[in-house]
């Protein structure tokens, strides 16, 4: 396939302060930014561990829009389902429905703690839920590019140079356990020592948030800089601001795209895993980097309409969502006079 995404499938249940449950939503940002492949094209491939009870969930999704379960690695008794409790500050922490049990205020004080996501406690188990960089690699070799979150190190670095020679790029979208590891290589080395992290990465996908821990910085002003100083394509995300696609110091920036009206937009969750995925293909395919951040932004915007990921990926709805993203594009540039 000429593109993949590799990472995890998480079924979610939605716990909402008023009470409001939604429940067996599909997810993982793996699969988020596969969707966002495969709205943008048919070659494309998902990578993930998944339970012998994966087509209860995605079979109908996976039938409806032709996708193949060839990267499908059944290692799992059952495919990761998590609660996704909310807060009143807006965040949340996930945790196995299949796991340890928790009150509400022992959720509460995790959350103020920092947590965000309490994993599978059996080392075996965890192991399982992942794919390694050693199942990955061998589907680059004849890829255009790949989506992965795959821990960065020494290892696996060679591992993603070794496999790329044959021209895949790599979309690395920075994961939370990398991105106090990617703090500590800036505080010892600084740029060059970030810079040496990511030797492996083509295309780095990172949030506003990630960038502050990473650089002790505040604000898009501050971190914009230092951002272009890694001399590699960042797609830098800004939450409902917008995005930014930095590429050769200089940078595009494309605010919050919205194409249906407010009231329909239902669950932002996965739009940063969907917007990288659609970054990944058209920078891929030669886009210029305001129309890469463009479709990145609009392919969010399906998205946002519904719990989980957009359902149809036909070719009408490809058409729909590049025809838009050209209309976008064109008043951007306009905009910037160019």
């Amino acid at each position: 396939m000429k593109y993949i995404a590799d990472g995890a499938t998480i079924t979610n249940r939605l716990l909402f302060l008023d009470g409001r449950v939604k429940d067996k939503i599909m997810g993982g940002g793996g699969f988020y930014a596969y969707t966002a492949l495969r709205m943008c094209t048919d070659d494309c491939l998902f990578l993930s561990s998944v339970g012998k009870d994966f087509d209860d969930f995605y079979g109908a999704w996976f039938e409806k829009n032709h996708c193949s379960r060839e990267g499908l690695f059944v290692r799992l008794e059952k495919t990761m389902f998590n609660d996704l409790k909310y807060f009143p500050d807006g965040s949340y922490i996930e945790y196995s429905i299949y796991g340890k049990k928790y009150t509400d205020e022992q959720l509460a004080e995790m959350r103020k703690s920092g947590l965000v996501f309490l994993g599978e406690e059996d080392p075996e188990e965890r192991a399982k839920q992942a794919l390694n960089c050693e199942d990955v690699v061998p589907f680059m070799d004849d890829a255009k590019g790949i989506y992965t979150s795959q821990a960065l190190t020494d290892e696996n670095s060679e591992l993603l140079m070794e496999h790329k020679k044959n021209g895949c790029q790599i979309m690395w979208e920075i994961p939370a356990t990398s991105v106090e590891i990617a703090h500590q290589k800036y505080v010892e080395g600084g740029i060059e020592g970030l810079k040496h992290y990511l030797r492996a990465v083509d295309i780095l996908s990172i949030n506003r948030n990630e960038c502050s821990i990473i650089f002790e910085a505040n604000t898009d002003e501050e971190i914009l800089p230092l951002l272009k100083a890694l001399d590699l394509p960042v797609y830098y995300r800004v939450g409902t601001d917008g995005a930014y696609m930095i590429a050769e110091g200089k940078e595009y920036f494309v605010p919050m795209i919205s194409t249906v009206e407010k009231e329909k937009e239902i669950d932002p969750t996965g739009c940063g895993n969907s917007s990288t995925g659609a970054v990944l293909w058209a920078w891929c395919e030669g886009y210029d980097p305001l129309m890469t951040c463009v479709i990145g932004n609009v392919v969010a915007s399906y998205n946002v309409r519904q719990y989980g990921p957009f359902l149809d990926m036909s070719q009408e709805i490809r058409e729909e969502m590049l025809k838009t993203a050209k209309e976008i594009y064109d008043k951007l540039k306009g905009q910037r006079n160019e």
